[in-house]
């Protein structure tokens, strides 16, 4: 393939690795990325929900009772840091899967 002599070296680059474009070179990159973050984040939910053997929510609700026997074998620094990991990654993973339905075809 010959590239025109008005493209710029990325450009041509691109093209040599078989996109027809930047943009479609971009579009399936960030398509790429957004579906490691998705997966990485569901999974660091599917951890929370494992480890403590319930969703978020219930984690919220339960979590404020100190006779909960499921609960209480956490201590409450290890409780507070998972609260706000788990929390980020439901977060992340709206974000990131609302992005990835934005530039879907």
């Amino acid at each position: 393939m010959v590239a025109p002599v008005s493209q710029s070296p990325l450009e041509r680059v691109i093209q040599n690795l078989g996109y027809r474009s930047t943009d479609d070179f971009l579009h399936i990159q960030l398509r790429n990325v957004l579906e490691q973050k998705i997966a990485y984040y569901q999974s660091r939910i599917d951890f929370f929900q494992k480890k403590y053997e319930m969703n978020f929510d219930e984690f919220r609700q339960r979590v404020v009772d100190k006779s909960d026997s499921t609960l209480s074998r956490f201590g409450i620094i290890e409780k507070e840091n998972d609260d706000n990991d788990w929390d980020d990654a439901i977060d992340f993973l709206t974000d990131y899967t609302t992005y990835l339905h934005q530039i879907r075809p």
